[in-house]
Parts: structure tokens; C-alpha cells; sequence
């Protein structure tokens, strides 16, 4: 069962991110169905309106909560490690 979130949830970031790349780092069984936490790999928006040839990439998270019938009943985005970097501290 949890390969079928799996599956479910990369096929779903996958058509409306448009994401490259999906990798699942969690899956938890919730009361009324899961919840998956996933990194996707997404083009750089802004880079590609000024040149459509650029293909960088950053990585985002998400949290993606299915019901019981593994039906999507929502998502959103979490973060980067980019604001994760930025908002680490360090203890010397």
C-alpha cells in the first residue's frame, strides 16, 4: 500500500508541478488516509522567463495529504533548502 501513495503522489507532483525530479522522503498513515512529505526538483521560473534555454533547478518540499481511496484532497509547499540554509543557525 504505501508504494501506491508513493506512486500516487509522484504522478501528481509530477503533472502539476511539472516538477523533473520527485523524490518521497515520508510516508505516514493519518486517521482518514496518508500524508506524504516529498522533495521535487522544479525549474527556476524566474531564470527561465529571462532565458528559456536555462535549466536550473531548485528543490522544494511539500506535504501531500491523501484520503483513504488515495485521492489527493490537498497539498502545499513546505519550504526550500535554500530557506532552510538561510534560517539555520550555527553554534561554535
Amino acid at each position: 500500500m504505501v508504494s501506491d501513495v508513493k506512486d500516487k503522489v509522484k504522478k501528481f507532483l509530477q503533472e502539476v508541478l511539472e516538477a523533473e525530479g520527485v523524490r518521497i522522503i515520508s510516508v505516514d498513515r493519518a486517521d482518514d488516509g496518508w500524508v506524504a512529505e516529498a522533495e521535487v526538483a522544479a525549474k527556476n521560473q524566474y531564470l527561465a522567463s529571462i532565458r528559456p534555454e536555462y535549466r536550473v533547478f531548485e528543490k522544494e518540499r511539500y506535504i501531500i495529504k491523501l484520503n483513504a481511496d488515495l485521492g489527493v484532497s490537498s497539498y502545499k509547499r513546505v519550504g526550500s533548502r535554500e530557506e532552510e540554509r538561510r534560517s539555520s543557525t550555527y553554534d561554535f
